[in-house]
């Protein structure tokens, strides 16, 4: 079964430099979501400045766990504005280990 988005086609605004230049390679810290507090608000998608958080279509019913975004690892940049955003405190920065 195909995943289904809610914004439709592509995980990245149209037009964008990022989508020329996959920017995540530089990155110096990855967000990690913590599924059992994200409740798919999506806040942390309007605020990211790479438009590369993707809000998952995911049934109320769902248990908690259930994955509701999806991070575009190619093109974050780490800069940490959706965890500062989320008002449940489910993305976390974790350094990169060398």
């Amino acid at each position: 079964m195909a995943k289904e988005y809610i914004r439709g086609a592509g995980i990245h605004a149209s037009g964008t430099i990022a989508l020329a230049n996959k920017t995540g390679n530089w990155r110096l810290v990855d967000p990690t979501v913590q599924n059992e507090l994200c409740n798919g608000c999506k806040i942390c998608s309007q605020f990211c400045p790479d438009d590369c958080i993707e809000r998952l279509v995911v049934d109320k019913s769902s248990p908690a766990g259930t994955p509701r975004i999806m991070i575009d690892m190619e093109y974050c940049k780490g800069c940490g504005i959706c965890a500062q955003e989320c008002p449940k405190k489910a993305i976390t920065m974790v350094k990169i280990e060398a």
